[in-house]
């Protein structure tokens, strides 16, 4: 067996075992997905900045089955989502592998991670992601039902801008910890419900879940 098959064999092993402790069913044929992504990940990484947690067992925990955990608190009824910064594919695209029947637009203003971003959307045919390559704060579409974000750049401090790109969402879930969640109940508005949820096996991170308030 090659190199980068047993990567991908032990990649895929870790997936099924963390998401079992997850509380997560997968199908053998979405793991085999979440390997890929895997694999092209790894490759990338050795020549632009996507990530720092590569290794497989941390990759499969950290970056994948916490992104398909996220996708449980979705409400059934979602079907277009914005991820916001999502790097490396984070939580979108395995969640878009997740729910074929959901739209996923990855937004990336860093052009090399978008540029990823566009390539593993190619190879792995996912018809249901959109990658855009700007500041979310330009981008001019506001239809989603949920807004997700995990890893934004000052994103303690972008709470205010990222409520208001939320204008139209049913639901935000922001990941993060102790700051973030002080950041979101000092400037989230009376329009929302919030809950901080604890993330299994996590030291301290959450996922802060705001919903929209009936109108």
């Amino acid at each position: 067996m090659s190199e980068p098959a047993r990567e991908r064999e032990e990649f895929c092993a870790h997936v099924r075992a963390w998401a079992e402790r997850f509380g997560l069913s997968l199908p053998e044929a979405l793991c085999r997905k979440l390997g890929e992504h895997y694999e092209l990940l790894l490759r990338w990484n050795e020549r632009i900045n996507l990530t720092r947690i590569i290794e497989p067992e941390e990759a499969a925990r950290f970056h994948y089955v916490e992104s398909l955990y996220v996708g449980e608190l979705l409400l059934p009824s979602v079907r277009r989502i914005a991820d916001v910064g999502s790097g490396g594919g984070f939580p979108g695209i395995p969640l878009a592998m997740a729910r074929p029947d959901v739209e996923v637009v990855l937004i990336e203003k860093d052009r090399k991670r978008a540029v990823f971003l566009a390539e593993a959307v190619r190879r792995l045919g996912l018809e249901n992601v959109e990658v855009v390559h700007k500041r979310f704060e330009a981008y001019d579409r506001r239809d989603f039902d949920v807004l997700l974000c995990r890893a934004l750049e000052r994103m303690v401090e972008r709470v205010p801008e990222l409520l208001a790109f939320a204008e139209g969402c049913r639901q935000v879930l922001l990941l993060g910890g102790n700051d973030l969640e002080r950041a979101v109940a000092r400037h989230v508005g009376s329009g929302w419900v919030w809950r901080s949820l604890p993330i299994p096996y996590a030291h301290q991170r959450r996922v802060l879940l705001l919903e929209r308030l009936a109108r």
